[in-house]
């Protein structure tokens, strides 16, 4: 009898390791990312880029290289909160809907869901640079490459004219609110 307990947990283990999900890809924002911010904490920007992004998007309509940035900071965010310590107190609800965001964002455009995060947010933020300098061509060739399926120049036309995506504004605000306690530090409702 106690060999068969033993059998049925050595059983139930090995199939409670089978459920287990993969960790998330995790990337990093290069540290000049936001060039028109000094001083503040790159995650908090991040947060706010993509909290105010995805909570307004036709007032990022025509600003394809901020979009950009807004997506790459959730791209990043969303491996962050769940695979970094500085995050383990989060809301585990916005660490989960911060993940499944960015499976949307990255249907979207047309972005293979097991490309590195790293890979996604630095294609990202160098088509973004490029936007902000007027060279469309860099932009352009930024976005190519496998995992990304997307024409370029469609790409660049979404995220000049990005969807409301609700899953991405939900989580984003959910992981803003989490990050600051009493409302999100006051960007998802009124500035940035």
């Amino acid at each position: 009898m106690r060999r068969w307990f033993r059998i049925a947990g050595l059983c139930l283990s090995l199939a409670g390791c089978g459920l287990e999900s993969p960790i998330p890809s995790t990337g990093y924002l290069p540290k000049n990312t936001f060039e028109y911010v000094i001083g503040q904490d790159p995650a908090i920007t991040a947060i706010q880029t993509a909290t105010y992004a995805f909570a307004r998007p036709a007032a990022m309509h025509g600003q394809p290289a901020q979009m950009a940035l807004a997506v790459a900071s959730l791209d990043a965010m969303a491996g962050q909160f769940s695979t970094v310590g500085r995050w383990s107190d989060m809301n585990s609800m916005a660490k989960l809907e911060m993940l499944q965001a960015r499976t949307r964002v990255r249907a979207i455009l047309g972005i293979a869901p097991d490309l590195p995060s790293q890979t996604v947010i630095d294609a990202l933020v160098a088509a973004a640079h490029a936007l902000d300098h007027g060279d469309h061509a860099a932009a352009e060739r930024a976005l190519t490459g496998p995992g990304f399926s997307m024409a370029p120049t469609r790409m660049l036309a979404l995220l000049a004219h990005f969807p409301t995506v609700p899953i991405a504004n939900q989580a984003t605000s959910l992981a803003s609110q989490s990050m600051f306690p009493g409302g999100g530090g006051g960007f998802a409702r009124g500035g940035f």
